[in-house]
């Protein structure tokens, strides 16, 4: 604990230079069944996890409630800025805590989310985070119906989240708070709009500057707009790329798309990536930049039997060796979305 305790001091001296900071985790989780009644037997564990991998091979299905245990030194240092604990999923319902403080709950087992844990944080002490989970059917949370196991578990990553009072809003979706969408593509041109969420003080008015690189890195465009939203509304911000390098499965190019505040001494940015392409159906099959591109996909479980549903990146690569090798450029996933990383790499590819 004293190791991670240097760390986050070391990373706070850093933050003062930069708008946000992102810290995974990941380590140092203490597990144990609601049914024990206790933490004395807690089992020292290291996400990603899920607790029917621990079932010992008896080769049953476990659904159950458990808690997840873990401290984190907050330093003083940080009482002016805001934090967040973003979990990649939890399987199937999560209750948060800090400090014996409710921050939120999430119903849905394969999708991210982002709660804001500011108002329950001691500042230069130690804090306690613990998060409740259950993979108990109940009807109101998807799927309530699958052939597939509802492992139960934190079995994605976790991460702090270091802000500054203003910031592009974390707590949108699970997302990065922007959002990227084509209005009109062509060979000449394409059409754009950038919705940015934006979280700061009613009496403060941010500037945003909307930055577009093409696949080399190059600025395309750049644009600067007032933060003229209303309530719960993202600011938009239409943009247009002329020439541009079309996405397509033979030729993947990806744009680069940077939103960034400032407001006052306070800043904070987020970067996407996207393609843009054209996207229609014919009699032929399906057209993408209207080329004709014949579909060889697979089903994508969430499943493995050496991890469950508690896949790493290299997991991952593995699947999508597999998948090159069978020569399929379309995969289906079962039941709920898998991690980001697997469409990063779908995208890259």
């Amino acid at each position: 604990m004293k190791r991670y305790i240097a760390t986050l001091l070391l990373l706070a001296i850093c933050a003062s230079t930069q708008a946000r900071e992102v810290f995974p985790l990941n380590e140092g989780w203490r597990f144990f069944f609601k049914s024990e009644n206790s933490s004395d037997n807690a089992r020292h564990v290291t996400l990603p996890h899920t607790w029917d991998t621990d079932t010992g091979g008896t080769g049953y299905f476990l659904e159950t409630t458990a808690n997840y245990q873990n401290d984190m030194y907050i330093p003083a240092e940080w009482a002016t800025k805001r934090l967040f604990v973003k979990f990649y999923g939890v399987q199937s319902v999560a209750d948060v805590f800090v400090n014996g403080c409710h921050v939120g709950e999430h119903r849905g087992g394969f999708t991210a989310f982002t709660l804001e844990i500011t108002d329950c944080v001691k500042f230069g002490a130690e804090n306690h985070l613990l998060v409740v989970v259950s993979n108990t059917f109940q009807n109101d949370v998807l799927p309530t119906s699958t052939e597939q196991n509802v492992y139960g578990g934190i079995y994605r990553d976790v991460d702090l989240i270091l802000t500054d009072k203003a910031a592009v809003s974390p707590t949108v979706w699970g997302t990065d708070g922007l959002f990227v969408e084509q209005v009109s593509v062509t060979p000449e041109a394409v059409e754009g709009r950038a919705a940015v969420y934006v979280s700061a003080p009613k009496e403060l008015t941010a500037q945003i500057t909307l930055t577009v690189r093409d696949p080399e890195g190059y600025v395309v465009v750049e644009k600067t707009h007032k933060d003229n939203r209303s309530a719960d509304e993202p600011v938009r911000i239409p943009f247009v790329i002329d020439a541009p390098r079309l996405w397509s499965p033979a030729s993947p190019d990806l744009y680069t798309v940077t939103a960034r505040i400032v407001c006052d001494s306070m800043a904070d940015e987020v970067t996407v990536r996207t393609g843009f392409r054209r996207i229609s159906v014919s009699g032929g099959g399906l057209l993408v930049n209207g080329d004709t591109v014949r579909l060889h996909g697979v089903a994508l479980y969430h499943d493995r039997a050496s991890v469950a549903n508690a896949f790493t990146a290299a997991d991952y690569d593995e699947d999508l060796a597999l998948l090159h090798d069978v020569g399929a450029n379309a995969v289906h996933s079962v039941s709920g979305p898998h991690d980001q990383y697997l469409y990063d790499r779908l995208d890259e590819r």
